[in-house]
C-alpha cells in the first residue's frame, strides 16, 4: 500500500554545504608563489559566512516558488521569481572589492527549476516552452546561488494542491525524504560518500522505487557545483 502524504504548506530545504570541504587542497592566490594562501574550505571563517548567507538566499528563493506553486501557476515564471530574488539578494551583500582589488563574483550558480511528474530535473523553460501546474502534480524544485563562488544549493518537492496522496506519489516522495534524512546522518568525517549511495538504494527499496541512475552525491567546491568525486 501507498505511503500516506499530505503535501508541507512550507519547505523544509536541505542546504547542501561540501561534504568533503577539507579534502582538497587551498588553491594559491598568486601563480609567483605567494606565501599567501586562500583557505577555501569551512576552516576559514569567511568562507563559512559566505556559505550560510548562500544558504539563507536560497531558502528564501525556495520558500517564495513553493507558496507561488498553485494550480494554474506557469513554470516560466516560477523559474524567474526565484532567479529574481537570488539576484537581488546576492547583490545585497559583498559590494566592496576584494582584497586583490577585484569585484567579488555572485548571483545564480544553477537557475531555479521546476520539473514536474515524470520529468527528472533541470527544467527551467522558457516563455514559449512552458507549461503551467495541474492539482495532484508532484513538482521538483531545485535552486542555487553562489557568494564568491561558494555555492549553496536546495530543493523540494510537493504535492501541488496540498491534496493527500497515498498512491505510488506518497511512495517516492517519502522515499526520496528517508534518502535525504539518511544522508544528514551519515555525511560526516570519517564516512564515504558510497555509503550515502548504498543507504539510498536500500531506502528506495523499501518503498518498491529505484534510485535514479547517475544522480550520486558530488563534490562542491569553489566555482564548482559539480565536482569530480
Amino acid at each position: 500500500q501507498g505511503a500516506a502524504l499530505r503535501a508541507r504548506p512550507a519547505p523544509h530545504p536541505l542546504v547542501h554545504l561540501p561534504a568533503f570541504a577539507g579534502a582538497h587542497a587551498p588553491a594559491a592566490m598568486s601563480d609567483k608563489g605567494s606565501e599567501a594562501e586562500e583557505i577555501t574550505d569551512l576552516s576559514n571563517p569567511d568562507v563559512t559566512t559566505k556559505y550560510r548567507s548562500a544558504g539563507d538566499i536560497v531558502q528564501k528563493a525556495l520558500q517564495a516558488v513553493v507558496e507561488a506553486c498553485v494550480p494554474d501557476a506557469d513554470i516560466c515564471d516560477l523559474c524567474g521569481l526565484g532567479d529574481k530574488i537570488m539576484e537581488e539578494e546576492t547583490g545585497k551583500l559583498y559590494n566592496k572589492k576584494g582584497k586583490d582589488g577585484k569585484k567579488i563574483e555572485k548571483g545564480i550558480a544553477f537557475p531555479t527549476c521546476v520539473s514536474v511528474n515524470e520529468v527528472l530535473g533541470h527544467f527551467s523553460p522558457m516563455k514559449g516552452e512552458s507549461v503551467t501546474l495541474k492539482a495532484g502534480d508532484v513538482a521538483k524544485i531545485d535552486l542555487a546561488c553562489h557568494l564568491d563562488g561558494y555555492i549553496a544549493a536546495a530543493g523540494h518537492t510537493i504535492v501541488i494542491g496540498g491534496d493527500t496522496v497515498d498512491d505510488r506519489r506518497a511512495d517516492v516522495i517519502m522515499a526520496a525524504w528517508h534518502a535525504a534524512e539518511a544522508a544528514l546522518r551519515l555525511i560526516q568525517p570519517g564516512n564515504t560518500n558510497t555509503q550515502v549511495t548504498e543507504a539510498f538504494g536500500k531506502i528506495a527499496a523499501d518503498f518498491n522505487c529505484k534510485p535514479v541512475q547517475g544522480v550520486l552525491s558530488h563534490q562542491l567546491k569553489k566555482h564548482v557545483i559539480d565536482g569530480n568525486k
